[in-house]
């Protein structure tokens, strides 16, 4: 792909992996849109990237809302032109015992993981198919590794992780590439690092998986990874 002037919408950009993330593709001369919670997160973001000559806007908006998944790619059409690449990184999670999920974690974790990215596909499908485009899916290990007292975090990027596997066989033929990108431990404040509270050294980092996304990008149009998994190379070892 051709990545000076196409146009990219990123989600839970204002922060960790979603930020990381636009800020690389700006510097590879893609125009972002992102999408966030907290607008002054992404503000931020915008900031940094226009100081550095490139082009960005802000949709400020939860993904667990249909009509902001409309609108956030409808936004990013008219700002950018044509969508060709579809982040779709936010997520939340709970550690907390099945017993002790009430209904409205679980229904949070499911609308925000998995209906969230299904919503946005489904309104960029006709952008990304009328030209060529790729869709990435931030998952995670735990889509496919059992975490005790993550239950309803795991199912939700379990069901992810074969939406994206079905979605890669309906649009394949049409020019567009999925791929799901599953991480294991990442320095973030999500994975429990960044905080300060404990060595973090050991971790991905949230550049890594910029870099990776960056790297898919530029493979030639015939090849493609569907699935990327990235580990720690030295995890820390359990006491």
């Amino acid at each position: 792909m051709e990545l000076s002037g196409a146009s990219a919408l990123v989600t839970g950009a204002g922060r960790g992996i979603g930020r990381t993330i636009a800020l690389a593709l700006a510097r590879e001369g893609v125009a972002v849109t992102g999408v966030a919670r907290t607008a002054s997160e992404l503000d931020s973001l915008v900031r940094e990237i226009q100081k550095a000559g490139g082009r960005a806007l802000a949709h400020p908006g939860d993904v667990a809302s249909k009509e902001v998944c409309e609108a956030a790619v409808a936004h990013a059409r008219d700002a950018h032109g044509r969508l060709r690449i579809l982040v779709n990184n936010a997520g939340v999670g709970e550690h907390v015992p099945v017993a002790q999920t009430t209904d409205e974690q679980w229904d949070r974790m499911l609308a925000t993981n998995l209906s969230g990215p299904f919503r946005l596909t489904r309104a960029a499908l006709p952008q990304l198919t009328s030209g060529g485009g790729h869709v990435f899916m931030i998952s995670s290990l735990a889509g496919s590794n059992a975490v005790e007292g993550m239950a309803a975090y795991c199912a939700t990027k379990a069901a992810l992780d074969h939406f994206a596997r079905c979605l890669m066989l309906e649009v394949r033929h049409q020019g567009v590439k999925v791929t799901t990108i599953a991480p294991g431990s990442v320095d973030t404040s999500f994975g429990g690092g960044g905080s300060g509270a404990r060595d973090a050294s050991w971790m991905l980092r949230p550049e890594d998986i910029a870099q990776t996304v960056v790297d898919l990008l530029r493979m030639r149009d015939e090849a493609h990874s569907s699935r990327i998994e990235m580990r720690p190379s030295r995890p820390a070892r359990r006491p």
